[in-house]
């Protein structure tokens, strides 16, 4: 794909994606569209998890892994306000970014370190 492509490709992604943010819903195709058309990832299934389970007090989900790239995803639906705490299954009130650190120290050891993709 050249950068060209790469950008038209970009801007078609983002129309298309403009005014959805279903989190539940949407965000499996979401990714799977983002690597596959933008990135130009063949077969973006074969690299890309959604909803590991992670055992903490209680089961939770992450809801995408990239592990040849160590990226963990939490994803919010549209209108969520990133920087301010959305309370938590268990009660507890995290950011997103604080939730994905929680994840993370709950991986294996052998999964590696993670970048977080919030």
């Amino acid at each position: 794909m050249t950068d060209a492509q790469q950008k038209a490709a970009a801007k078609n992604f983002s129309e298309y994606w403009k005014g959805k943010g279903y989190e539940k819903g949407e965000s499996q195709a979401f990714w799977l569209s983002l690597l596959r058309d933008v990135y130009g990832v063949e077969h973006p299934e074969q690299f890309i998890s959604f909803e590991e389970q992670v055992h903490l007090d209680h089961t939770s989900f992450i809801d995408g892994t990239i592990p040849s790239t160590k990226v963990l995803i939490e994803q919010k639906g549209l209108g969520k306000d990133l920087r301010k705490p959305i309370k938590q299954s268990d009660g507890t009130l995290l950011t997103p970014f604080q939730q994905a650190k929680r994840y993370i120290t709950e991986l294996p050891v052998s999964t590696g370190d993670f970048s977080l993709v919030v």
